[in-house]
């Protein structure tokens, strides 16, 4: 195994084994007092856990190209899954939002399938496209088009936090295989802010998360609680910690002490030596995925680890923002930490198919299905290209 593989998957285990280890140290008083078990939610973990080390083993196993010319099916799974699940009826509503697919006492969210599929699909299309990307009606508008389809249909549900998260990496990707900015950005001008304002204006829910991250800290026991309690975690927790098992903020204190806020709780029981240590795993994780992405031996192969890159990379970001009191809520958990199902099973199929990229030596030629040049780059990408 050559060594960018052999470091993602160190990089990999050493977060999940962090993440087994605080998903129960966080939810044992919880669950002894919901369910009478103190290893409910570590024993779904491990469950979970297992099945996204199976999905990984297959997204890293099948050649990635065999698996990307299914592109429109992807894509067609993708909308259809986001569509159902604001069915009433087929979709769960939960605190307001309909996200999840429950049967059995089991829930699946398809926004996190939808990463992966997205990944998958947008960068088989501009394979498939070839130089015609650069076009304005066969690059811009049906590539355009798809990404709006998506993120409005995530928005729904309402899943804002997801939706953003999708747009801004799957607008890397259209920008990195070749679409023109001068399509782009006047396009993003005019929808960007009108979009926030119509959210910021119409959802009630957005208007009083922003207003609670300005001027939460004036009511710290209404609606500044959780992220008051997520601070003085992180606070009380000081340069070395209270020690692993020893934090109070999870006596039912911190809500999602186990979920969204396992951060927080990382910082109280490892205190800043922990956090920074876990901030550098995955800044290595996204330095090795963005080799992984300049060295690929074809575009397709570029496409799919930038993606995967920027989609961990900007989650993980986007969750200690959070945490950190940096930026409003976003209900957006910690890869590969926090306690989760789809989220687990489906990032760890995303890291497959980056190992997946990574052991692919240059070749001169896609299978016809893709139909692309295979070393043509986008300017981006030929940047991003290490010297050799």
């Amino acid at each position: 195994m050559d060594a960018p593989r052999r470091t993602i998957l160190i990089i990999t285990g050493a977060l999940l084994a962090l993440g087994l280890v605080m998903v129960y140290s966080a939810s044992f008083v919880v669950a002894e007092k919901r369910f009478g078990v103190p290893t409910y939610f570590l024993q779904r973990h491990a469950i979970y856990l297992l099945a996204g080390c199976l999905a990984l083993a297959f997204t890293s196993v099948c050649d990635y190209h065999c698996i990307a010319r299914h592109w429109r099916w992807f894509v067609f799974v993708a909308v259809l899954l986001l569509g159902a699940v604001l069915v009433p009826g087929l979709g769960a509503k939960s605190h307001g939002a309909r996200r999840w697919f429950s049967l059995a006492g089991l829930t699946f969210q398809p926004s996190e399938a939808v990463k992966v599929l997205m990944i998958l699909g947008i960068s088989g299309w501009i394979a498939y496209t070839g130089e015609k990307i650069v076009t304005f009606k066969e690059g811009f508008v049906p590539g355009a088009a798809c990404v709006a389809v998506i993120v409005v249909l995530t928005a729904l549900e309402p899943d804002l936090g997801s939706a953003a998260l999708l747009a801004v990496v799957l607008g890397a990707l259209l920008f990195a295989g070749g679409v023109r900015l001068r399509f782009v950005l006047p396009a993003l001008a005019v929808t960007a802010p009108l979009m926030a304002l119509v959210a910021y204006n119409k959802l009630g829910y957005i208007r009083s998360r922003v207003e609670n991250w300005l001027h939460g800290s004036s009511d710290p026991l209404g609606a500044g609680y959780q992220i008051s309690q997520a601070m003085m975690a992180q606070g009380s927790g000081g340069v070395f910690g209270v020690g692993l098992g020893q934090g109070h903020s999870k006596l039912l204190f911190l809500p999602e002490a186990h979920n969204d806020f396992i951060f927080a709780l990382i910082g109280e029981e490892f205190g800043v030596i922990g956090t920074i240590s876990l901030l550098l795993l995955f800044a290595l994780l996204v330095v090795q995925g963005w080799r992984v992405a300049a060295r690929a031996p074809d575009l397709l192969g570029s496409l799919l680890a930038l993606g995967v890159t920027l989609c961990i990379g900007f989650q993980a970001a986007i969750n200690v923002a959070v945490v950190t009191h940096s930026m409003p809520t976003k209900g957006i958990s910690l890869p590969l930490v926090s306690y989760g199902g789809s989220s687990l099973v489906f990032t760890l199929a995303a890291i497959g198919l980056l190992l997946n990229v990574a052991a692919h030596p240059a070749c001169d030629t896609l299978p016809a299905t893709l139909g692309a040049t295979p070393r043509r780059k986008s300017t981006l990408l030929r940047a991003l290209k290490p010297a050799t």
